[in-house]
């Protein structure tokens, strides 16, 4: 049974309910639109039903034809349990070990990733529109080739060459080869920004000799770096033994 199915059955199965069979004739609501007169009748010519089933011939053109899906054969294997005739026994194992990832919940396949998540298979057109809003839309950023294909990845969506795929459109994206990567030769100087606390970095000169003063003649003039506090006092000399006094 398919997936879907079991869901509710097991949901149904918490309820004690009883099931009207509603014959056609008195069911008004659901015959509505089959009893409406069609205005197109006898306009087209007839035509034969086509009883080809479909999943048959995908699978004929799996490997040829580039705008089949790469999961038609895993596709059709959990739909309809189909198999493609004339596989060898190894191409069979090969085929049942993959098949043992994924499973059909219609209408898409699913795939149990290595880290237990299960994210929906996607090909060609979508899978391109997945990449380009993970990469430039309004919440991308323009980001590398990995991020974007793990982003692809966290917004549950899988396919084999998802990294591959992202590479090409990291390659070709016009907003990315403009901006590039600076190399060091082009990059601007950086200079270090000296991280302090309040009086923790002092600024100490002497001022020239002034005219004398008490026989003063020079000022040492202290200034904090951070708060620009400063701090002065007249002196006689301006040699060591007084500046370590000072301080």
């Amino acid at each position: 049974a398919k997936a879907r199915l079991l869901r509710w059955i097991l949901l149904l199965q918490e309820f004690d309910f009883k099931v009207i069979d509603t014959c056609g004739a008195e069911n008004y609501a659901a015959d509505r639109l089959s009893r409406l007169e069609n205005p197109y009748e006898n306009i087209f010519d007839p035509k034969e039903i086509n009883e080809t089933f479909l999943l048959e011939s995908l699978n004929k053109v799996a490997h040829k034809d580039p705008s089949t899906p790469w999961f038609a054969d895993l596709e059709n294997y959990h739909a309809v349990n189909f198999i493609i005739k004339g596989m060898t026994s190894q191409q069979k194992q090969k085929n049942f070990k993959d098949a043992r990832h994924y499973f059909w919940d219609d209408p898409y396949l699913f795939r149990t990733c290595a880290d237990q998540i299960i994210r929906r298979c996607v090909a060609g057109k979508e899978a391109i529109d997945i990449l380009n809003a993970c990469h430039s839309g309004p919440t991308g950023g323009h980001y590398g080739a990995n991020y974007t294909a793990k982003k692809s990845f966290y917004s549950g969506f899988y396919w084999p060459s998802i990294y591959k795929d992202a590479f090409e459109l990291v390659k070709r994206c016009e907003s990315c080869q403009r901006q590039g990567k600076v190399s060091q030769k082009d990059e601007m100087p950086q200079n270090f920004v000296q991280i302090c606390e309040i009086f923790d970095m002092w600024g100490i000169d002497f001022m020239r000799p002034f005219p004398s003063s008490k026989g003063n003649i020079y000022i040492l003039v202290a200034v904090d770096y951070l708060s620009k506090w400063v701090e002065a006092k007249a002196l006689p000399t301006n040699d060591a033994r007084v500046v370590v006094k000072f301080l």
